[in-house]
């Protein structure tokens, strides 16, 4: 599900870094619809990127970050006529849109960053996991109790977010067979509600187990502290989430323009900035000082195989 950054060194004159002359005349107004976790960072990058003299056919190009989210994106045919590019979870989310009939998003895009699906609770609920002998695993959202603990487990609709499409492919790759409807119907109640909303909240009534993804938890313990969540990786493994950098736009010059953002997006700063933003490099891994600030392992997870595409679509009709 990931797919490696390829071609940020290279291009024209724009790759090459930043001219020395001031800007004059229109800018190149470039608009790209990220997913909502990682608009901000992408701001952040704009920021700097917008005030170098990166250059296309003669003018100065200015990046437009605009959180929306890819069943937004995809139902809304406006985003995909009135912005050059997309960055959404997955590369999961191209081939939706395509089905849809946007061809102009293209079958597969550089992955700019990932960052893995994974279970995660409080830490509080954690220890109590470890000290019970309780493994993180897909299969403990396969009952309403592990080891006599009573778990509250949530996770997204498939049809909305990645998260739950992997945890529906997870669970078949598991049982060798689609979820059964008692369980979806479970897990159907837990995707009323935000996957990290309130877990702290729900400690005296039952131990949540929340499926999500690490940069989330990361983010998440950013504006909560001092009461963080664990990440708490599936030992079966998982599969990433590769954020492509999906370039939708039919005009030359807008389209060299967002590859001039995709360039810059392999700089030094804007890595060091994404990586603090709590994602990891396209190929799963993570500075060894990110990873200690994070509450996280450096490496990659072990990973899951990856799904068929009739995997992926039985994903979608079993939560269905």
């Amino acid at each position: 599900m990931a797919l490696v950054l390829a071609g940020v060194g290279g291009g024209g004159a724009w790759a090459l870094g930043v001219f020395s002359e001031p800007c004059t005349g229109a800018p190149l107004q470039v608009k790209i619809a990220a997913q909502p976790e990682i608009a901000p960072v992408l701001r952040e990058v704009a920021g700097r990127f917008n005030v170098e003299s990166r250059r296309v056919g003669g003018r100065c190009v200015r990046a437009e970050i605009t959180p929306v989210a890819p069943a937004e994106y995809v139902r809304v045919g406006s985003y995909v006529q009135n912005t050059d590019a997309w960055v959404p979870e997955s590369s999961l989310w191209l081939a939706v849109a395509r089905r849809s009939g946007d061809q102009v998003v293209p079958a597969g895009a550089p992955s700019i960053v990932t960052t893995p699906v994974v279970l995660a609770t409080t830490r509080p609920v954690g220890a109590e996991f470890q000290g019970a002998g309780v493994v993180p695993a897909w299969r403990l959202l396969l009952a309403r109790k592990a080891s006599g603990i009573a778990l509250a487990r949530r996770t997204t609709d498939p049809a909305k977010s990645m998260t739950g499409t992997v945890t529906m492919i997870a669970l078949a790759q598991l049982k060798q067979k689609a979820a059964n409807r008692g369980l979806v119907r479970d897990l159907r109640g837990g995707a009323a509600v935000a996957p990290l909303a309130d877990l702290a909240g729900m400690e005296r009534f039952a131990r949540p187990l929340a499926v999500t993804s690490e940069q989330a938890v990361i983010a998440y313990n950013e504006a909560h502290r001092p009461n963080p969540l664990v990440v708490l990786p599936p030992q079966e493994g998982t599969l990433m989430l590769d954020h492509p950098f999906a370039i939708t736009s039919r005009d030359q010059l807008r389209h060299d323009g967002a590859a001039a953002f995709l360039s810059a997006l392999g700089s030094r700063s804007a890595r060091a900035a994404l990586q603090g933003a709590g994602f990891r490099t396209p190929e799963g891994e993570m500075g060894a000082q990110w990873a200690r600030e994070h509450g996280v392992q450096s490496p990659a997870p072990r990973a899951l195989r990856l799904p068929t595409q009739q995997e992926i679509d039985q994903a979608l009709r079993s939560w269905k």
